[in-house]
């Protein structure tokens, strides 16, 4: 996994208060980790949509997401604090009290574990790489969950971007066709197909040219048509398919951590190089190796475009709004089920 060093947009902007009327976790599914960063026996502790959380996966491959607070007596179970993986269940570091993957205290140094001692657990899925957990105010259960892509070939690059946002900020740059040109530079933008929503699923698709941003590659011109799909507000892929014949999927997981800072996960798959004649035995090998860099590097570059418009941003639930942002409030309708009444 590659970290943006460097790169923060936690400098001073307005108030969580002022900033948001929004609720800052809104329900669905968020990205918890990396399934290659958890292997079996590995601890992991984290700040996670506004809660003190840990993640561990047993010898069967199953994964436990809960509360890092131990239901006993209140002792936090991260690694940080002395909390350990022993065999496949989780250890209190205060009193040994041992809790299995289901959440449920299966032993204890002193006698039979407490019936009632279970570990608040997160509904947990796995798809693309990627651990989810389910959040939702009302803990009612998940009634859609993250799709599994499937691809013959797949070259990836990963990076995580801590800033100042709302999940429904980010998300809402995807039917913001207006400030594709005015921010990133879109030209001949062409909305391809209209928006659509289906119950928990948006969609849209555009076809643009834009100049590369990385540097010393400015004068090249990207000719690509996009086809977007929004699950939720913490799950967003973009399907990007350029003339000379490349397609690349780019994912944008956006994890709140404390109700100010998100957790923006931008993530690239070549899914298929140029169809270029030259590009052949090794030097397919190194357009493999060199492209989803190149491409996670023009994302996080215009990322961090938005990102300094998010990190002082007002809310406004009802916008002024002009003729070119038609799709603004049908997206805003699509949003008001992810917030438990």
């Amino acid at each position: 996994m590659a970290i943006c060093e460097g790169f923060s947009m936690e400098r001073a902007g307005p108030t969580t208060a002022d900033r948001q009327e929004l609720d800052p976790f809104p329900d669905g599914w968020y990205v918890v980790e990396e399934s290659d960063r958890l292997p079996a026996g590995k601890l992991v502790e984290k700040q996670w949509m506004g809660r003190e959380i840990v993640a561990w996966r047993d010898s069967a491959g199953d994964v436990c997401v809960a509360d890092a607070i131990c239901p006993h007596l209140g002792a936090h179970l991260g690694p940080d604090g002395g909390g350990k993986v022993s065999g496949d269940c989780l250890v209190c570091p205060f009193h040994g009290f041992e809790y299995d993957t289901g959440g449920k205290c299966v032993a204890t140094p002193n006698g039979p574990p407490p019936r009632s001692a279970q570990l608040d657990r997160f509904e947990v899925t796995e798809c693309n790489g990627f651990v989810f957990a389910w959040h939702h105010r009302g803990d009612q259960a998940p009634t859609w969950r993250p799709q599994e892509v499937s691809a013959v070939n797949r070259a990836r690059s990963l990076a995580v971007l801590r800033v100042r946002a709302h999940p429904q900020t980010i998300t809402e740059n995807s039917v913001d066709s207006a400030h594709l040109a005015h921010v990133h530079g879109y030209r001949e933008l062409e909305q391809v197909a209209a928006t659509q929503v289906d119950g928990p699923v948006l969609r849209s698709s555009y076809a643009f040219s834009r100049n590369m941003l990385t540097s010393g590659l400015a004068p090249l011109e990207l000719s690509v048509q996009i086809a977007i799909e929004v699950r939720g507000l913490g799950v967003s892929t973009v399907i990007i398919e350029g003339r000379s014949g490349f397609r690349v999927r780019q994912w944008v997981l956006s994890t709140p951590v404390d109700g100010d800072l998100i957790d923006v996960w931008l993530v690239i798959d070549v899914e298929r190089l140029p169809r270029w004649r030259w590009l052949r035995g090794p030097l397919a090998a190194l357009g493999w190796a060199v492209m989803p860099r190149l491409f996670l590097n023009e994302l996080v570059l215009e990322v961090r475009k938005d990102a300094e418009i998010w990190r002082r941003q007002g809310y406004r639930p009802r916008p002024v709004l002009s003729g070119a942002d038609r799709d603004i409030l049908r997206f805003r309708r699509y949003c008001e089920q992810f917030y438990a009444t």
